[in-house]
């Protein structure tokens, strides 16, 4: 027996007492198992494997073409083929700027299949986005969808990209859908082929110069993903995620959330993959048990009623706005019966939305509750879900999955505090990255040790309750701090929400010479209500809800919260108004 592999087992036996021992804390032990064997291999082995289960469900819908696991698997080893012929290595990074749509699931396979790492970028980022993401990862070559190549163009010349393989949102529609798409949306981009730029077709035909198995074999440890976040400091850094991120993600949820994830399920997947959640959650995490999913490049909002009825949608899983949308569309009295399971995540939802979500589920036949998922990029995007029977607690978000320890982090003494007490929430375990790409420094600042154990800082406030069940307060940039006191904005946007006369509205912090900052709310006022009555409801109700210290000194009126390119309320573009 080799000595690595008993050095592994007592490594991972030692781990797994030493979480048991942490969780027993907590009070929460009996509810998590405590031997998980997890998948050792890549992403694309542990998809490989969901195809040997389950060969004939269809993993992928998009437009009229469905696509069975073993189909899927034929296309991702083409197309891993065709990237050895490209000259494709182990270990390098290959960028992949793309929607959801089927040759990104097969490019972002293919890449695994490999062991390359696959670096993850928003089609809609800007030329200057685009090739500070090229140049930190060093890329050779990159999958663009058609209509970000003009930006990659104008670019390309400042990096180490070499090839790059463009293809439209169309390629894999049915003929008449894509027919039809291409006269309604279709835009003309005049692409320059040359030796660096190929169509898909042509790249997938190069598959056959390559003699051999493109399969390498890869450690569950080894990076998989390159992803951009903020950060510490709100510059783009590229955040390495390993298979073992995504896979330990994938089975912890099932524990935590069963009744989400079955084989015969079917996931809207409109989150984008290049957004840990979309990517962890909505694409990996189906297709590692066998599920259904409907890709949709571009949501739009008035089709949603479309999707879930022609795709028997069972699983949503979106951001608080996707949620918004839902309500307002008309549905018959038992059209949601399907839906199974609904998350949401990326972004803070109110206990009101949350009711009002749940009442329209029951009120159109649906038994879902609408659950947490919680998480950020350095940490796969979500690391925390609330099984049900914590989904209806007003900031409860839930459990960390399996082999992920939280603690909560005094802000000022930077120790430990109390169950039941505010900090900053820190984790430890399988979820965590491995770093900051070529950011050591970065990736110093935010780890945390504690009793020897280095934890990912989250920069978010939130405590624990004697069961164990983490509570989310206030992002820790968002929290305002006034006369000395800790405001948390989400428990104002809470109370906020309670004036009827209120469609939505976002708190910022604002400098003040006598308090250091002063509470300012944005309010969105339902259609044909005067912001005289709003405002004057508003006062009574802050009166009522809040101290004094925590009332807006602020009320100001907006048509619409602006939003981000995820759709999260852009709580910076609300600070410089």
């Amino acid at each position: 027996m080799p000595l690595e592999y008993i050095y592994n087992k007592i490594k991972n036996t030692i781990r797994k007492l030493d979480m048991r021992i942490e969780r027993a804390k907590y009070g929460y032990i009996e509810k998590l198992p405590h031997n998980i064997e997890y998948f050792d291999g890549g992403l694309y082995d542990a998809v490989y494997e969901a195809s040997c289960k389950w060969p004939h469900n269809v993993a992928l819908d998009y437009y009229d073409t469905q696509i069975t696991y073993k189909d899927m698997i034929k296309k991702i080893n083409k197309v891993a083929a065709a990237l050895k012929a490209a000259g494709a290595e182990k270990g390098e990074n290959i960028t992949v700027c793309m929607p959801n749509t089927p040759e990104e699931v097969y490019m972002f396979y293919a890449i695994n299949e490999i062991g390359a790492v696959a670096n993850m970028i928003h089609p809609l980022s800007s030329e200057k986005e685009i090739e500070e993401y090229l140049n930190q990862a060093h890329s050779r070559i990159m999958l663009c969808i058609d209509i970000s190549y003009p930006k990659v163009e104008a670019i390309i010349k400042n990096t180490d990209v070499e090839q790059v393989v463009v293809v439209s949102a169309t390629r894999s529609m049915a003929l008449i859908v894509r027919a039809v798409y291409k006269l309604t949306k279709g835009r003309k981009n005049h692409i320059k082929k040359s030796q660096h730029v190929i169509t898909w077709d042509r790249f997938l035909s190069k598959a056959s110069k390559f003699i051999g198995n493109p399969h390498a074999r890869v450690n569950s440890t080894d990076p998989a993903v390159i992803m951009y976040s903020g950060g510490t400091t709100g510059k783009p850094k590229g955040i390495i995620l390993s298979n073992l991120n995504f896979n330990a993600q994938a089975l912890g949820a099932k524990y935590l959330v069963p009744e989400l994830i079955k084989p015969e399920h079917t996931f809207l997947t409109f989150l984008p993959n290049f957004h840990a959640f979309g990517l962890g959650v909505c694409m990996h995490m189906p297709l590692y048990f066998g599920c259904r999913i409907v890709l949709i490049p571009q949501l739009n909002a008035k089709k949603l009623r479309k999707y879930i009825k022609k795709y028997k949608i069972n699983i949503l899983v979106g951001v608080p706005t996707f949620f918004e949308y839902l309500t307002k569309t008309k549905f018959g009295k038992n059209e949601l019966r399907g839906i199974k399971g609904v998350v949401s995540g990326g972004d803070v939802i109110s206990m009101s939305n949350k009711e009002k979500i749940n009442d329209f589920l029951k009120k159109h036949g649906s038994k879902a509750i609408i659950e947490n998922g919680y998480g950020l990029t350095e940490a796969s995007g979500g690391f925390i879900f609330s099984p049900r029977s914590v989904a209806k607690d007003p900031d409860g978000i839930g459990y960390p999955i399996p082999d992920n320890d939280v603690r909560i982090l005094d802000l000022k003494t930077k120790k430990e505090v109390n169950l039941g007490e505010d900090g900053e929430i820190i984790v430890n375990g399988l979820s965590v990255m491995k770093g900051y790409l070529n950011n050591p420094e970065e990736t110093r600042k935010v780890f945390v040790t504690l009793n020897g154990k280095k934890y990912l800082r989250t920069g978010d406030i939130g405590y624990i309750d004697q069961h164990g069940v983490v509570h989310f307060r206030s992002r820790l940039k968002r929290m305002i701090i006034s006369n000395g006191y800790n405001i948390y904005p989400a428990n104002i946007e809470e109370v906020t929400l309670k004036c009827k006369k209120v469609e939505a509205c976002a708190v910022v912090g604002r400098e003040d010479k006598v308090r250091g900052e002063k509470v300012v709310v944005f309010v969105v006022p339902k259609k044909d209500i005067s912001e005289r009555a709003v405002k004057k409801e508003l006062t009574a109700i802050y009166k009522q809800y809040l101290a004094k210290y925590e009332a807006p000194r602020e009320i100001r009126f907006i048509d619409a919260l602006p939003k981000t390119k995820l759709a999260k309320v852009d709580f910076r573009a609300l600070e410089q108004l």
